[in-house]
């Protein structure tokens, strides 16, 4: 009697541990649904300003990598997202953020990002970016263009 009940206890944890690992597997199959948002805070490098003494270990390609430490969001409604303020935001590499992720001509300032936020991973995809002082771009692309073969003039 008590082997059979033992063998019942066993073969329902069986099939319970089959449903909850079923139930992982499509958890884990459904993408993460993303959030527009509006995100300003200051753009700092990870390597720098959490582990300064290892800059000189570091790989060249990743010891400038940077992140977004948020001072105010909003969804696209205009909804403000206090959660966020304080955190940081990682950005997903993309084109449109490779001079955010990478390299200094935005590290230690402050700009604005329009995107979407995957929430539970802190992971922001870039689609554009506003440096508060106006650096978002450099002037050559705002030079008017005077004659059909599209030439700037200066």
């Amino acid at each position: 009697m008590k082997k059979s009940v033992m063998v019942a206890v066993i073969a329902a944890m069986a099939v319970a541990g089959m449903g909850l690992g079923a139930g992982i597997a499509l958890a884990q199959d459904e993408a993460p649904k993303p959030v527009g948002v509006i995100i300003t805070g200051e753009n700092y490098c990870l390597l720098c300003t959490l582990a300064k003494s290892e800059v000189g270990n570091a790989n060249a390609a990743y010891a400038h990598l940077n992140a977004l430490k948020v001072t105010e969001a909003k969804d696209v409604d205009g909804n403000e997202l206090a959660e966020l303020v304080g955190k940081t935001v990682h950005y997903l590499p993309s084109k449109s953020c490779e001079e955010l992720l990478v390299g200094e001509k935005y590290e230690g300032k402050t700009i604005t990002v329009i995107g979407k936020l995957f929430k539970n991973e802190n992971a922001l995809l870039v689609e554009t970016v506003e440096a508060e002082n106006g650096d978002d771009e450099d002037d050559w692309d705002e030079l008017p263009v005077g004659k059909m073969s599209g030439l700037q003039v200066l």
